[in-house]
């Protein structure tokens, strides 16, 4: 064996992996696992990349290889628990993040990753405990500060958060998140001092493009709170500018070819009478994202029988990467309910719900709109709530707002938001009548003007018993994780009704939304 030559080509393949040549890292890899197969990274190195590949099942199959040869691995059962959780098998994941934990209770890594599961599984209270305890092995590592001032945020530690991102905020003066996730939960005053920071902070050339477009949208919120409309809007108008520069690779025809398919497939398939008076196994929001789903799935999770779950991602996973195979959409035909794949399918996915509760599993991801056709083949007993609002004052607190990861790319250019809620409209009546009385409209403005008897109508559509607490759904600690956060907390208010009007000036592109 030749030790030098390995030394070597190890090193360059660690300059591969850098880049992001992820390919060659497999390539050169393979070659010296061959060589010596008795090299933990190597392992590693190779699950990794494919992981970046998103080649999912190829990474677990390595990582599988490397646990044979080394069953009590810290990394290799790590890396594996950390590919799990990104796969939604939860379970899988806790179980080799825990054997990691065994093996060195003290692991920053298997920590972090389990952390991560918990918070993924709603159990917001055990992933703090865990982001604590890697907090302390390492209180200099920037994700691990942010992740665990967003559990703080979850699970209304707001004190605590604020804390804790003033701290990355010193420890990390170029990373600009700290100031978006801290304007999230602060009410600004005239004279700000956090203000006053991030506005000089936009002069610092060592911030990223991505960074200064969070101060923006911090910035333009934090005019807002003082009802300097015209000021936040020139504050929104260049993040949203800066954020969409960034989404070069994304294109809007995708979107629309979605909506067309759908449409297509949907045009001439009639439903069974799917009225049902049982409690539903399911209940699914949907609707545009800020048109008052969060506050509905606080209230209806509020209920004895309905676990919360926020916003799953089960559905988006499955549909935005099988919607364009013909195949796929064969399973959905009209002798739905005797085909076998059909079967599979819906209980599959069925299952990925209850591994979150047995309770009544309330899903609240908006975009579930485009899905309410398959929902309803899939989960016949299941309800639909769709969230409607002011489509004005919609645009406008979706503009206003940075989602994860950049997950809505159409919402930050003004033509592609306007056409996109133009398309959700036109699907919502096709819904509407296809699946007539099956489709719950909660209108945001009623909610509330009229709380109590609202929130009644809802319950009473969920088929589900009257419970009080649907009322003061303040005391529900679910934990909430979108743009919502500290807004959901508090009791109901109206100011946020009509506040497009304020904008018209300012942000042109409202006056082309027709409700």
């Amino acid at each position: 064996m030749d030790v030098e030559f390995i030394k070597k080509e190890f090193k360059k393949i660690q300059n591969y992996f850098a880049a992001g040549n992820y390919e060659k890292v497999i390539e050169k890899t393979k070659v010296l696992l061959k060589k010596d197969n008795s090299q933990v990274p190597f392992y590693n190195l190779i699950g990794l990349s494919y992981r970046q590949l998103g080649k999912n099942d190829l990474a677990e199959d390595i990582f599988r290889k490397g646990l044979k040869k080394f069953p009590s691995n810290i990394s290799i059962l790590s890396n594996i628990g950390a590919l799990y959780r990104v796969l939604g098998r939860y379970e899988e994941a806790e179980k080799f993040l825990t054997l990691a934990l065994e093996q060195n209770e003290k692991s920053f890594i298997a920590l972090c990753n389990l952390a991560n599961v918990k918070r993924e599984r709603n159990q917001n209270d055990e992933a703090i405990v865990l982001y604590e305890k890697a907090y302390k092995i390492n209180d200099k590592n920037e994700t691990i500060l942010k992740n665990l001032a967003g559990a703080y945020q979850i699970g209304n530690k707001f004190e605590q958060s604020k804390k804790l991102l003033l701290e990355m905020n010193a420890k990390f003066p170029n990373n600009a998140s700290a100031d978006h996730m801290y304007s999230s939960i602060h009410t600004y005053k005239e004279n700000d001092e956090h203000r006053d920071a991030m506005i000089s902070k936009l002069s610092n050339t060592n911030i990223t493009k991505e960074g200064l477009a969070f101060l923006n949208f911090a910035i333009g919120k934090s005019y807002a709170d003082i009802k300097d409309h015209s000021e936040s809007a020139k504050y929104f108008i260049k993040a949203n500018d800066l954020y969409f520069s960034l989404l070069n690779h994304y294109k809007f025809s995708t979107e629309k070819k979605i909506f067309e398919i759908i449409k297509e497939h949907f045009k001439n398939f009639n439903f069974k009478d799917l009225e049902s008076y049982t409690e539903p196994n399911l209940i699914f929001i949907v609707g545009l994202p800020r048109s008052g789903t969060t506050l509905t799935h606080q209230i209806i999770s509020s209920h004895s029988k309905v676990y919360g779950a926020g916003e799953l991602t089960i559905l988006n996973d499955l549909f935005n990467k099988e919607i364009f195979e013909e195949e796929f959409l064969k399973i959905f035909e009209q002798n739905f309910d005797g085909n076998s794949n059909f079967r599979k399918l819906s209980n599959q996915t069925y299952d990925k719900f209850r591994q979150f509760n047995k309770k009544i599993i309330l899903d609240k991801a908006p975009l579930n709109f485009r899905w309410i056709g398959f929902i309803k083949m899939l989960f016949p007993l299941s309800k639909i709530i769709h969230c409607k609002r002011n489509l004005k004052d919609t645009a406008l607190s979706i503009y206003k707002n940075v989602f994860d990861g950049g997950s809505l790319p159409w919402s930050y250019n003004q033509d592609t938001l306007v056409e996109f809620i133009q398309m959700y409209n036109d699907l919502m009546t096709f819904w509407h009548q296809k699946l007539p009385n099956q489709i719950y409209d909660c209108e945001y403005e009623n909610l509330v003007s009229d709380q109590i008897n609202e929130t009644k109508k809802l319950i009473n559509f969920c088929n589900l018993s009257w419970e009080e607490n649907c009322i003061d759904f303040t005391k529900n600690d679910t934990g909430i994780k979108t743009v919502s956060i500290s807004q959901a907390r508090k009791p109901i208010y109206k100011t946020s009704v009509k506040l497009s009007d304020k904008y018209d000036s300012s942000l042109e592109f409202l006056k082309k939304i027709k409700d």
